[in-house]
């Protein structure tokens, strides 16, 4: 048996509604000898404040956006020409601290969908580089590895980085022609490193910034093992960079 009543035996015609401390129906002015808007009770709702802020207001990625937005719109109302001239500034200091290639591609090579390439045929002449990165091993009936180039996701997916190992002689070379390919400039601080015995002409910076991982400014890190690091995922550039070379 249910003890609700529906509204129109409460609010009969010509009526006027009686509103006391317990009633959850409460009525904003009367037209007519009729109720002229009925305010139901609020509900509360799915989430809590902080959790609003933490989960929109201050989520990350509004967060990038919103920035995003404010630069766009801060130099759209900037001067044009300024904002030409500094981009055009910035381009040729960063085209500067970008090297050029010293070795050529030797052949085209041909990847199958698991990222596996054919090492180069005999009759295609392999120049000596100061360099050297060696496959990975260990396959049946003798048969090519992999290049050892690894795309690593963390940060839930926010932060993609290329690995290379198995780097052998002049890291100094390998680096200036890696940055080459890749159009990196010279980072900020050097060549991030935690090992003493690299060869690294260039600057290098170590201890915590070396812990903390490659990033915008740094792109590029040597880890133990003469494993290079670097920022972004350039897997597939590396990999076609490397096959090219006959390795």
């Amino acid at each position: 048996m249910s003890f609700l009543r529906p509204l129109s035996t409460l609010f009969r015609a010509g009526t006027r509604p009686t509103v006391s401390a317990s009633t959850s129906i409460t009525t904003s002015g009367v037209i007519n000898g009729s109720p002229s808007a009925l305010l139901l009770p609020t509900h509360r709702s799915k989430h809590s404040a902080t959790q609003v802020k933490r989960l929109f207001k201050k989520n990350p990625a509004r967060l990038r956006i919103q920035r995003r937005n404010e630069q766009q719109l801060a130099a759209t109302e900037g001067d044009a020409s300024t904002t030409n001239t500094s981009r055009s500034s910035s381009n040729n200091n960063a085209t500067t601290k970008i090297p050029q290639r010293s070795y050529p591609p030797v052949f085209k090579p041909t990847f199958l969908q698991n990222g596996w390439s054919a090492p180069p045929p005999a009759d295609v002449e392999v120049p000596v580089y100061p360099f050297r990165v060696r496959r990975t091993g260990r396959k049946p009936f003798g048969a090519a590895g992999f290049l050892p180039v690894y795309r690593d996701v963390r940060i839930h997916g926010t932060k993609h980085t290329t690995i290379i190992r198995n780097v052998q002689g002049d890291i100094s070379a390998f680096l200036t022609e890696l940055r080459a390919v890749l159009a990196l400039p010279l980072p900020k601080k050097g060549i991030l490193t935690s090992m003493s015995n690299t060869n690294v002409s260039s600057p290098k910076h170590g201890g915590g910034e070396a812990g903390r991982g490659v990033n915008a400014e740094n792109p590029i890190r040597i880890r133990a093992g003469n494993t290079i690091e670097v920022n972004g995922d350039w897997s597939r550039e590396v990999k076609r960079w490397l096959a090219g070379l006959g390795f």
